[in-house]
């Protein structure tokens, strides 16, 4: 081993030592390592080096070419990673503009279907667009409108292309439902419904140049007729009559149960029938109706008097074992919003033939002041807390009517929870004496 002695401005002393060494007679030297006087390489550690390096020759095998050949092997191995990777990068260049070019011609393919089937779109096809991008935003996600549709608009011009459609279709599906009317449902409000929902999705279609025309504009409501509002409410009397008929009337125990809970809580039959036990709380003694149940989307909680609660309880024993409150046979899910309103009818025929494969039981439900529907108890409760000296304020709370004028809905802050609570227990008080005063319990019971 040889050195080369350096002295630094610092006075430090270092050794660059390398071995020298022969090969096939030639002399050669490898670096082993830098000796100083303050720290650096040991001399045993430069001596242990020079004997590997010794070791190496002595095996045939040169240092300086081994390391010159891996730098060789090094250097073609990143040239050809060079290689590879600028091989990759044109080779996506390539591929994103063939892609880049699909795509395009997918894109004009898939317009060209477009305007295609635009130009043919049948109704039904159209109702589905609507229904898919705009429709299901809405309260409910437009079921309402699609069990219309489904009953009046489909059936006549549903296989029809949008475009094809004349005022005389449209004039022919509200004569259609017209020719349903009754002289209890004069049909008007339910022709104006399915005018209105037309016109919504034809004016839809326009915006979206699905259509150049609306069939629909030149039919106003106005010419359908005027809409009647429905005041039947049922008077303390006939309530009474009804406590007294109800359990031998044959509804379905589930049934009689709903119309106690909707007179006692003055809640929307289609409410309570798609009412969840998730959302009854027996301790707090509430029903809270979520907003994707509620007819005008918002939650409603109701507080329960003890009249609605035993209703509740009774009900908990027949169906606590399912998530819904009135299951459907197949206990999978709620039963029919419709079905409860069908046993009644069927039980209120008066003069009309008794329905094939119905109820038999065709007078059961009859009272006193005439027919009657389950939501004409909703309006009965509401009749009877303003009589109890119910503000009409709180009452329209507890039927969770949205407020017509928009200051009052933004600005007011005063709570109504009490007196809606005050309010429910009034009408419950109420209800129970009438009830008793049904089963001889409490004769004395003053009613109109």
């Amino acid at each position: 081993m040889y050195g080369v002695v350096r002295v630094a401005a610092d006075n430090v002393v270092s050794v660059y030592v390398v071995w020298r060494y022969k090969v096939s007679g030639k002399l050669r030297q490898i670096p082993v390592g830098t000796w100083k006087d303050k720290g650096g390489v040991s001399l045993k550690a430069l001596r242990d080096r020079r004997d590997i390096l010794a070791a190496e020759v002595k095996a045939h095998t040169d240092p300086i070419e081994r390391r010159a050949s891996a730098k060789l092997k090094r250097d073609a191995d990143k040239q050809a990673a060079a290689l590879k990777l600028e091989a990759e990068i044109e080779a996506a260049k390539l591929k994103a503009q063939a892609d880049a070019a699909e795509a395009i011609q997918i894109q004009q393919s898939r317009l060209a279907l477009q305007a295609t089937e635009k130009a043919r779109m049948t109704v039904r096809q159209l109702f589905d667009r609507w229904h898919h991008l705009d429709l299901r935003n809405r309260v409910k996600r437009g079921s309402d409108v699609l069990r219309s549709f489904e009953a009046d608009v489909f059936p006549v011009i549903g296989d029809l292309a949008a475009e094809d459609v004349r005022k005389t279709h449209i004039q022919g599906i509200l004569d259609a439902i017209r020719a349903r009317a009754t002289e209890d449902r004069p049909r008007v409000s339910t022709q104006k419904k399915t005018l209105s929902d037309m016109r919504q999705m034809f004016g839809w279609a326009l915006e979206r140049d699905y259509l150049l025309a609306d069939p629909t504009a030149v039919i106003r409501k106005a010419k359908l007729g005027v809409s009647t509002e429905r005041e039947r409410v049922l008077t303390e009397a006939e309530v009474i009559e009804l406590f007294q008929k109800l359990p031998v009337s044959g509804l379905t125990e589930t049934s009689k149960v709903a119309l106690m809970i909707q007179l006692s809580t003055a809640s929307r039959i289609g409410e309570t029938l798609l009412a969840h036990w998730a959302h009854v709380d027996f301790e707090r003694r509430t029903w809270t109706i979520p907003a994707v149940i509620a007819k005008n989307g918002k939650l409603h909680t109701i507080s329960l008097s003890d009249f609605a609660l035993g209703q509740f309880q009774i009900l908990h024993s027949m169906t606590g074992v399912t998530p819904w409150l009135f299951p459907n046979t197949e206990l999978n899910a709620s039963v029919c919003r419709k079905s409860t309103t069908k046993q009644v009818g069927d039980r209120q025929r008066y003069d009309k033939p008794i329905l094939k494969n119905r109820s038999q039981d065709a007078h059961a439900l009859e009272l006193a002041g005439g027919r009657w529907v389950p939501h004409d108890l909703r309006r009965t409760a509401a009749t009877m807390m303003v009589q109890l000296g119910v503000l009409p304020d709180v009452v329209e709370k507890c039927l969770n009517h949205t407020e017509p004028n928009k200051l009052k809905r933004i600005y007011q802050r005063a709570s109504y929870e009490g007196a809606m609570r005050e309010a429910w227990g009034l009408l419950g008080e109420r209800l129970n004496l009438l009830h008793r005063r049904a089963t001889g319990e409490a004769p004395n019971v003053l009613s109109e």
